[in-house]
Formats: C-alpha cells, structure tokens, sequence
C-alpha cells in the first residue's frame, strides 16, 4: 500500500545540525509543522520552550503552556507546539515579559536573541519577490510567507511602486504596517544569513549582479575583511546604523 503524505515524526539522528538538543535525547523529536520557514532552517516552539530556554522540562509541560496561549510569535498568539521560528521572528513569553527575535548564527545556525518590549514590536521582512495582482495593485511576498498588497491608484502610472526585490521592509507587528524600507544598496549593513558565512553582520561594499541571483555575489566588510557571499543569503539590517539589536 502507498503512502500518502510526509512523515508525522522526526527521527532525532535525522535533525539539522545547528539544534541544540542532547546527544542522547531520545529517538524522536518534535517535526516542525508546515509553515512560512522551511522546515530544516526553523526551530519548533516547543523545542524553544524546552531545550533552548529550559522554561519547562519535559514535553508535556511545554505543550500545556503552549495550548495555554503564553506563547506570543510576531504579535499573535499560537498554540502549535510544532509551530516553527525562523528568521527575524519575535517570540514574547507573557508570563516572564521576555521577547526574542531569531537571528542567524555562526555556531548553532539560529539562535534566540533577547530583545527589548520596544523592540518587539516591529520586525524586518526581506521582499524574495513581487507581482501584480488584479486591478493593478503590487503584491509583495515575504521571506516569512506573509503577503503585503500596496494598493496603487494609476496602473498607467504607479508611483506607490517604489519596492524592489531584495529589499527590507520594518513593519509593526502583528497589524503589518510598513515603518521603514531598507534598500538592497551599497554601503548599508546586512547579516549573512545562510551559508558557510552565516551570522556574519558588515557594511555592503559591492553587488556583483550577474544572470541569475545564484551567480550573482554580494561583497560584505566584516571586521576589516572582505566576505564574499551569494546574493539571496543578504539580509539588509539597516542603513547608517542597524534597526535591530544583535548578540555582541
């Protein structure tokens, strides 16, 4: 008899490396649920809740707080125990008034990142493509799987297109109003966030575009060197200084 579907469990062996889980934790482990992030570069939340904050120390307490609703992600309540985090994401804890945001690292892939309750209000969204939808108006999609529609007046003439791909938007969460747009441009700050580089924060000195963003090279200044890395692992964090706090 054929399957149908994908596996409802993860093998512990079968893991990405960069999640920080015991050698000897057992023969399963929580599948990330499908989501905005793929599911080998996302960190489920009750693997946050249990392994990485130690809030709780077995599954059924984690799961117990999450159906509980005292886990917050970009704004908005989630009771998903498999729900996965990834990049740029803010988790607010209610009861301990903590909130993190998931950045890239070059030790354990991604890691939480404690940030400020002002800080947690906002958060940055690369634009990976746009499109035109009915009546003219331009639909951004985000690295996060959000869509956002900026309505435009004259098809003919679209002055409230001024986005491009590869661009950052700071949008308030969760109601997704744009704040500030971060242009894909030299001389403004960016993460590598992916790739043997990964983690890696410097002033953009060059774009090498070429056909096809996978040829295309991004040159990066990082602690007085120059790290060339792919053009899609460019996170834009901000122009003459970052919008978001980052681990020293």
């Amino acid at each position: 008899m054929t399957r149908h579907g994908g596996q409802k469990t993860l093998k512990r062996l079968n893991t990405p490396v960069f999640l920080q889980i015991k050698r000897k934790h057992g023969t399963f482990f929580v599948k990330p649920a499908a989501g905005p992030h793929p599911s080998r570069f996302c960190l489920p939340l009750l693997h946050i809740i249990r392994d990485i904050l130690k809030i709780v120390e077995n599954h059924n307490e984690a799961k117990k707080l999450i159906v509980a609703g005292q886990f917050k992600v970009d704004g908005k309540v989630v009771r998903d125990k498999a729900y996965p985090l990834g990049l740029m994401d803010v988790l607010s804890i209610k009861k301990l008034n903590k909130h993190y945001r998931i950045l890239p690292d070059s030790h354990h892939g991604l890691i939480l990142h404690e940030i400020s309750e002002q800080e947690s209000v906002f958060k940055l969204c690369r634009i990976n493509n746009k499109k035109t939808v009915k009546r003219g108006h331009i639909q951004l999609n985000l690295h996060d799987g959000r869509n956002i529609l900026i309505k435009i007046n004259d098809p003919r003439n679209p002055k409230e297109d001024t986005y491009q791909r590869m661009d950052v938007l700071k949008i308030s969460i969760p109601d997704q109003e744009i704040l500030k747009v971060l242009r894909f441009k030299e001389n403004n700050n960016a993460i590598i966030m992916s790739g043997k580089n990964i983690g890696q924060v410097g002033k953009i000195i060059s774009i090498l575009k070429r056909f096809g963003p996978k040829a295309s090279t991004v040159s990066i200044q990082h602690n007085g060197s120059h790290t060339e890395t792919l053009y899609d692992y460019t996170f834009v964090l901000g122009e003459d200084q970052l919008e978001i706090s980052i681990p020293e």
